[in-house]
């Protein structure tokens, strides 16, 4: 497949809070070391859940300046503000000036989140922490800022990615920003558990004795540029967004669908002009239907192209699922492996499912020197919401 004459976009910064703790290096080293942060959440098990095991932050953490305690008291908006923080440190930037575009993804703004603090509410489980994060209360953002919101289920962070890209591309501006958070709380907590998808005892993600997925808490912030603009400033990037595929194809409204995440797979590798690469940075919730189809259609994807082990994980079983913000950590593993050629392992995996020829499911890191420099990461949600990314080095180089 030949790669088309297009701009590049490149990620230069990201910022990352999970339950391994803030910033990309210690989800990178908790993953690495397969780590499992699912607890049991006592909140969970008082407001009367009987499936509570999670990966919770701790309080502590969320402590604010006096600055910020006087506006802000959601716990999401505390989160998108130090994801973003981090994101632009990364990315050598003070702020975000008039024109950039800033997508913040979750269930829906809330206008008034500056009187949440009224008495008689309880923030971490109110209506504050079901909407948000708002746009216009991250850290260094112009209010002349371009901005959107985006809610594509669990594939929301990849659904923004691609918009993003279509945006650079289009010569609208040279900077964008993808923000989303999840926190743990009643609203969203009994959305997921009438669905029966909650495991009791810790999410396992390809494991054959896996029983479902777990909730975690955290955020992701994304900045990415046209990588003019990024040389420009004299930054090197750490990814190329080099191919995306963003599908809602409303087949089933819970379940996976093979062809259509088959299709997704195709249609990102054929936008990154690449048959293969080396390695996938799944989905892989930990339920027993959706990890099962995640495989079928990524062997449907690499046996006629002659794949051969090519080595497939994910993070869930180590911070839980972070919802509407879950493609931010499968972007943090593609960069780890960028940047290092080590594929990490599954946490929680014991027992792998069976997969096939074209692909190798992984219990544990695995060094890949001559690997192709590239990495697939997969992000699908309800109601057939299917997205996949392909990140590349950004040295221009596949090998």
């Amino acid at each position: 497949m030949a790669r088309r004459s297009v701009p590049d976009t490149v990620i230069t910064g990201l910022g990352l809070i999970t339950a391994y703790g803030w910033g990309t290096d210690a989800y990178w080293s908790g993953l690495l070391s397969g780590s499992r942060a699912l607890r049991p959440h006592a909140d969970l098990a008082a407001a009367g859940f009987d499936r509570t095991v999670t990966a919770a932050l701790d309080d502590a953490h969320l402590a604010v300046t006096a600055h910020d305690a006087h506006r802000l008291h959601s716990r999401r908006s505390r989160l998108a503000r130090a994801a973003t923080a981090q994101a632009l440190r990364e990315a050598s930037l003070t702020g975000l000036g008039p024109g950039t575009l800033v997508v913040a993804v979750g269930q829906t703004p809330l206008a008034d989140e500056a009187d949440d603090s009224r008495e008689g509410t309880t923030p971490r489980w109110g209506r504050e922490e079901f909407a948000g994060p708002s746009p216009a209360d991250l850290p260094g953002v112009s209010p002349r800022a371009e901005t959107v919101y985006l809610s594509q289920a669990c594939a929301s962070v990849s659904f923004a990615l691609d918009y993003v890209r279509t945006w650079l591309r289009s010569g609208c501006g040279t900077t964008a920003l993808v923000v989303g958070t999840c926190v743990l709380n009643a609203y969203e907590y009994a959305g997921m558990a009438i669905t029966g998808a909650l495991s009791p005892t810790g999410a396992r993600p390809f494991d054959t004795a896996r029983d479902g997925t777990s909730l975690g808490e955290g955020a992701g912030a994304i900045l990415l540029e046209t990588a003019a603009a990024a040389e420009q400033r004299g930054i090197t990037p750490q990814a190329v967004l080099a191919g995306a595929a963003a599908r809602v194809n409303g087949r089933s409204p819970a379940a996976s669908d093979e062809a259509a995440i088959t299709d997704c797979v195709l249609a990102a590798l054929e936008d990154a002009g690449l048959e293969r690469v080396g390695y996938i940075h799944a989905h892989a919730t930990g339920t027993v239907q959706g990890d099962t189809v995640e495989l079928a259609a990524l062997g449907a994807v690499g046996a006629p192209r002659g794949w051969v082990a090519v080595p497939v994980s994910g993070h869930k079983g180590g911070i839980g699922h972070l919802m509407h913000a879950s493609s931010a950590p499968g972007i943090a593993a593609a960069l780890g492996f960028l940047r290092t050629g080590t594929a990490p392992g599954t946490p929680g995996l014991d027992s792998p499912e069976a997969a096939g020829r074209a692909i190798d499911v992984l219990t544990a890191p695995r060094r890949l020197p001559g690997a192709p420099r590239s990495c697939l990461v997969n992000s699908f949600g309800f109601a057939g919401n299917n997205s996949s990314l392909v990140l590349t080095s950004p040295d221009g180089s596949t090998r």
